[in-house]
Parts: structure tokens; C-alpha cells; sequence
């Protein structure tokens, strides 16, 4: 279990850094593809958690395959992550509402 947060936790925290690396920026500002890739969470966070899925070595249900563990892992994980910002953001973000 603390594998599988330190691996959420790892993952958001490379997922957030690499929003705000500029050259990062600069490289997914190449193309439609990649500008809609980076600008949709989970999209980004599915390619985020699959490439450091092998480094944690963690999955949510005992697959012999290693690859479709590593990605049913990532799905599994990105959508959690997803999950907890969206609450994240509900409970503590800011609404401005503008008077038109």
C-alpha cells in the first residue's frame, strides 16, 4: 500500500514539475497532438504514470503480463489522481465569477 502512494505521489509531483519546465512547455507546444496531450490531465498523466509504472513496479490486481500490468496500473492510478484533484480543486480552489 505505501508503494502504491508513494508511486501516486511521485507521479503527480513529476506530472506538476513538468508542467512548469519550460522546455518541456516548449517541446508540447509542437504540433496539435502534443499541445492537446499536455493540456488534458489525465491524457498526460496516463503517458506520466506508464513511464515510471516499471521503475515502482506496483499493480492494483496480480497480472502475470508485465505490460498490461503496467498499463491497467497507469489507467488505474491516473484516474485516482484525477479523481483527487478534481475534489482537490472543488474543496480548496477559487471561483471568480465576473459580473458581464
Amino acid at each position: 500500500m505505501i508503494d502504491f502512494l508513494v508511486y501516486l505521489g511521485s507521479g503527480k509531483l513529476l506530472l506538476y514539475l513538468s508542467k512548469k519546465f519550460p522546455p518541456i512547455q516548449k517541446f508540447m507546444s509542437n504540433g496539435e497532438f502534443l499541445r492537446e496531450l499536455y493540456s488534458c490531465d489525465l491524457c498526460y498523466g496516463f503517458w506520466v504514470y506508464l513511464f515510471i509504472a516499471p521503475f515502482f513496479d506496483v499493480d492494483v490486481k496480480q497480472i502475470k503480463n508485465k505490460i498490461l500490468r503496467f498499463i491497467l496500473t497507469a489507467c488505474f492510478t491516473t484516474f485516482l489522481a484525477h479523481l483527487v484533484s478534481i475534489g482537490w480543486n472543488e474543496k480548496f480552489g477559487i471561483l471568480v465569477v465576473e459580473d458581464v
